[in-house]
């Protein structure tokens, strides 16, 4: 096997070993886990903020090194191939792939408020969406908070599955891994409130940079799931209506195209209303949404694999 053909063969093989490793396993246990690790530098770099003047100029620091270290990881695993063992050297990677996306997650984070729901423990559920979303739930309704469950992983499609192996194929392991340090930036420093509004600037603009073709894909595979599950036809229509409805230049896509496909007005009070013409959604809606999403997740998975092959 020549030089080309092992990085061929490491491309396919690397993906069918991550998307193995998530399904089996899920998510390693924190001190393991690289996501974890890039974590641990943005917030040792967040911590020495306060020494500069230029919180702004800092954060394009911020970004600028995160992202490079990351690339350079991505790029420093991948020459291992030529040096270790195919075997080790594809569960290293994989390893690292799979740590830049959570189908396994994606599809269970709402498993718990749904069963709260149904079964009549709304305040319980309540708490376990404080994890899931950011705003306020003390004062939502059941509909509100099945609403809020579906906006979050038609959401975290984008993030979590569509973006991750869309750089993989753009830029292999190197691009998943330096996306993904983006996204956990966005995370912990990207929040438009008074601590952050300079600090965070840069990883919330390059965020909304790397996103913004992967987010308009999302309808396309989350129209193709709605195949198999829900309406194709007014998930078109309802994303080309409501897309931009949103603060975020990106999310009303899988939002809008997901709140189509199944039908439901997706609320978030005094922001945004995505479907407006649907009824609000049940909390039975939430593993209708997890069933269009994981579609959608596998049709992804599948055309980055022939991607790869071609």
């Amino acid at each position: 096997m020549n030089m080309p053909d092992a990085v061929f063969t490491h491309s396919i093989g690397v993906l069918v070993l991550a998307i193995a490793m998530d399904v089996l396993f899920g998510e390693p246990p924190g001190i393991l886990h690289p996501v974890v690790w890039m974590g641990r530098g943005i917030k040792y770099l967040r911590g020495l903020a306060s020494k500069f003047t230029n919180k702004r100029l800092f954060g394009i620091f911020i970004v600028a090194a995160m992202t490079g270290t990351s690339f350079l990881a991505g790029m420093l695993l991948e020459s291992a191939q030529f040096i270790l063992p195919e075997a080790i050297t594809l569960l290293v990677l994989a390893y690292f792939l799979k740590s830049t996306f959570s189908f396994r997650m994606l599809l269970t984070s709402g498993n718990g408020i749904m069963t709260g729901l149904v079964s009549g423990h709304a305040d319980a559920a309540r708490d376990d969406l404080k994890a899931l979303v950011s705003r306020d739930t003390s004062g939502l309704d059941e509909a509100h908070m099945a609403s809020a469950v579906i906006e979050s992983v038609s959401e975290n499609f984008v993030d979590t599955i569509l973006s991750p192996l869309f750089f993989y194929l753009v830029l292999g392991l190197p691009g998943a891994l330096a996306y993904k340090a983006v996204n956990t930036l966005d995370s912990m420093v990207g929040y438009r409130n008074r601590e952050f509004v300079d600090l965070g600037w840069a990883s919330a603009r390059f965020d909304d940079m790397l996103n913004w073709i992967p987010a308009r894909l999302s309808l396309i595979f989350i129209v193709a799931g709605a195949v198999f599950t829900g309406s194709p036809v007014n998930a078109i229509r309802t994303c080309l209506k409501d897309r931009g409805q949103t603060s975020s230049p990106n999310s009303g896509w899988p939002m809008a195209s997901a709140a189509g496909a199944l039908g439901v007005r997706l609320e978030k009070q005094g922001h945004y209303v995505l479907g407006g013409n649907f009824s609000l959604p049940l909390a039975t809606d939430i593993a209708r949404a997890n069933k269009l999403v994981g579609m959608a997740s596998v049709l992804v998975f599948m055309f980055t694999a022939v991607v790869l092959y071609f």
